[in-house]
Order: structure tokens, then sequence, then C-alpha cells
């Protein structure tokens, strides 16, 4: 099977949204649908259970990628935006975390 591009991915599953009569316009229902799979994720996780986990992770980028093609995005043109914003932040642990340093804090 020939490897797909991820507009390509956002595609097929908006398109599989519309044919199988799913939400397509209702943000807030997308959203908690998004927060339902982060649950399912968070139980497959305290069960240790990698397979249900992956599942469930997917699921969550599905909502992503389903959430950017509502907005009119495309899920690789913001993914990248976003890579190269984070590369260029600086940050600080602090108790096993990571903060975002203010300007005043560099």
């Amino acid at each position: 099977m020939k490897e797909l591009t991820l507009k390509e991915i956002q595609k097929r599953i908006w398109d599989n949204k519309v044919k199988k009569g799913f939400n397509t316009t209702d943000f807030s229902k997308e959203f908690l649908y998004l927060i339902e799979e982060l649950g399912e994720a968070v139980r497959a996780y305290r069960k240790d259970n990698k397979e249900e986990l992956a599942e469930e992770v997917v699921d969550i980028i599905i909502y992503s990628l389903s959430l950017l093609e509502m907005l009119g995005k495309d899920g690789y043109d913001e993914l990248i935006k976003k890579m190269d914003k984070n590369k260029k932040r600086e940050y600080q642990g602090e108790k096993g975390a990571f903060k975002q340093l203010r300007e005043d804090q560099k």
C-alpha cells in the first residue's frame, strides 16, 4: 500500500465522516468526543494495555485532524508551524514538568 501524506490522511478521515454521517459542523461536540477519547486513552494506560492505548491515541489524532478540517486548516502545515515555534522556545524543568520561559526569564 502506498504511504499517504498527512494531507491525504486528513482528507480520508473527513470523507469517511461525511460518508458515515458523523459530526462535521459542531465544534463543541467534536471537542467533547476528543475529550472522551482522551479518557479512554487514560483508562487503557492505567490497564497497561498498549494495543488499546495505541488505538485510542489514533482516535485522538483522528478527532484532532477533524477539528483542523472544520477550521479549514491543513494538519501538516499546522504541525510544521507548531514544531518550528516549539523549537525556538526555551523551557525550564520544574518538578518533572517543563514550563515555557517568558522573555524576562531568559
